[in-house]
Order: C-alpha cells, then sequence, then structure tokens
C-alpha cells in the first residue's frame, strides 16, 4: 500500500507518545508509593537513622535541615514521596498529573511538561524552605508539580469549561480562570492562618504557593526559552477518559464502498509510484500524469 512506502512514513521511525512524561511521572510516583509499603511490611519495626524504612526519608524527603547537610537533591526528590497514612494524598496528585497532563503534555511537548513539572516541585520546595529555615519538619509529595500544571492550564484556557468530580462524586462545571483564583485564595488562605499560623494541618501550603508562582511564570516568560518551544493555547477537551464513560449503545447500520476506478489502476499506480520515488515527479511522462489525476478524482 502507498502507506508503506519509505517516503510516506514518518522521518526517524515510529512516533513516541503524546503522553509520554505524564506517563512516566506517573509510573515512576506510584512505584515509589509501592516501594514505601514495602518497606514499612517487611521492616514494621524499623525505625530510627540508617534503618531501611526511615533510609527514603532522611535521604529524599526535603527539609531545611536536609539542605544544611548539602542534601540538595531533596529539592526534587522530596515530590516523588508520599505519606502514607492516607491514600488519598498521592491519588489526588496522580489524578491531577493525569488528566492534567494528557491535555497539557501534546500542546507544549515533553521537555516543556517535564520543565514546568519540575519547575513547579522545586519553587514550591524552595518556598517552603524560606518559611521554615529553623524547622526540622518535612515535606513530601507532588502537589506542587501538580499545582504549577493547574495554573499552566487555567491561564492558558481561561473560559473553557471543565467537569470536576467534588469529593469524587458530585460533577460541577467551572470556568478555569475561576478554579485558578479559588486555589490560589485556598492557598492564600492556609499559609497564613494554618502553616504560619501554627494551627497545624500537615500540609505545606507554601509549597502549593510556589508551584503556581512558577507555573504564572512559566506561561508568561517560557516562550523565550529556545529549546521549550511551546505550542499555541489549544481548545482541547477536559474530558474523563473514554474507559472512565459509559458508552452509548449505537445502532447498528451497513455500508458498501465501491472503487472500481482505484482497483483496476492499482498496479498501474503502484509503478507510477514507484517511478517517482526513484527517479522523481518530473519523470513521468504525460500519460501518467494523467492516470495520477484521474485516480486522485476518482478517490475525491
Amino acid at each position: 500500500m502507498i502507506y508503506d512506502r519509505p517516503y510516506m512514513r514518518t522521518p526517524g521511525g515510529p512516533s513516541l507518545s503524546p503522553h509520554r512524561a505524564t506517563y512516566s511521572l506517573l509510573i515512576a510516583t506510584l512505584g515509589i508509593f509501592v516501594l514505601q509499603h514495602i518497606i514499612q511490611v517487611f521492616f514494621p519495626n524499623a525505625q530510627g537513622a540508617g534503618m531501611p524504612r526511615d533510609l527514603l526519608y532522611d535521604g529524599f524527603a526535603l527539609s531545611a535541615s536536609h539542605l544544611k547537610e548539602y542534601k540538595f537533591w531533596t529539592l526534587l526528590s522530596y515530590c516523588f514521596l508520599h505519606s502514607m497514612n492516607s491514600l488519598w494524598h498521592v491519588a489526588g496528585n496522580m489524578l491531577g498529573l493525569y488528566f492534567i497532563g494528557r491535555i497539557l503534555e501534546p500542546q507544549i511537548g515533553m521537555k516543556a511538561f517535564l520543565v514546568l513539572y519540575l519547575g513547579g516541585a522545586l519553587a514550591g520546595g524552595l518556598l517552603y524552605v524560606a518559611l521554615h529555615l529553623r524547622s526540622e519538619s518535612l515535606v513530601i509529595g507532588a502537589s506542587a508539580a501538580v499545582f504549577a500544571l493547574l495554573t499552566l492550564f487555567c491561564l492558558r484556557h481561561p473560559q473553557q469549561k471543565v467537569t470536576l468530580l467534588l469529593f469524587f462524586v458530585l460533577p460541577i462545571n467551572i470556568r478555569p480562570k475561576y478554579l485558578l483564583r479559588i486555589a490560589l485564595a485556598g492557598t492564600l488562605f492556609g499559609l497564613l492562618f494554618y502553616e504560619l499560623g501554627n494551627m497545624g494541618r500537615g500540609i505545606a501550603h507554601s509549597s502549593h504557593l510556589g508551584g503556581i508562582i512558577f507555573g504564572f511564570f512559566f506561561h508568561h516568560y517560557a516562550d523565550r526559552v529556545k529549546f521549550l518551544a511551546l505550542g499555541p493555547g489549544k481548545t482541547t477537551g477536559f474530558e474523563l477518559p473514554k474507559w472512565f464513560v459509559r458508552r452509548k449503545k449505537k445502532a447498528p447500520f451497513n455500508y458498501t464502498v465501491n472503487r472500481p476506478a482505484a482497483n483496476k489502476t492499482s498496479p498501474e499506480v503502484d509503478r507510477i509510484l514507484d517511478k517517482i520515488s526513484a527517479k522523481g515527479f518530473d519523470a513521468l511522462s504525460k500519460k501518467e500524469k494523467e492516470v495520477l489525476q484521474r485516480v486522485r478524482e476518482d478517490l475525491k
């Protein structure tokens, strides 16, 4: 067939998945979450410095004291760890990554998507540490990175209606520009009255704010960075995946397609296409060009 020919294939081999970074981040984060539970199961009493259960937190969670110990990698590694006390921590972040990543990554590209995600985590970690220099508390989770994704999505599609499942049950329609304002207001309220107000809820609102700030600057200035090469903001539906939506039954129908002209000339067309591949279009005779024109009209 014509699409099997070398000159009709995409250069560089088969195309990569448009969601490659999203799926890779999901697999890595969920894999580490499973590893956390495996360590907890096999080493239930392993607590204390140097023990397997605490190695992940001592080596990869973020805190001001860890940075003072030159563990600079924790500014990124913390976003791959999640609380084992509640499944909602990792579930909420990974659902956000999945749904928003399916939209943003094809639009801005894999490199830019990874910069946005990891940059949001980095900005969130830096802001958290800056506000807790004297604290020994640890921060873990991908919330800052997901907030960066959410911010960019809302800024690129402010008027596009999206449907969210409130408490994973109640569907609500909202425009992204209002969603971002609600997220920002909630983050500032939590930061001022809970995190800095010492009311304590175990939520690092400052890291969320860092992710929002990074997403804002990414939206306005990323185009100035050559290798990011952001695409235009396309109106891509914020939809649930096909496997999550009940399919409507379609009435069966029959149809036939008659293409006698194309079938009769198929060997001749193949020969002409081979000639174009070998010698170029200009090498065709007038009769051969007429054959191609006739087939083209038949296929319309």
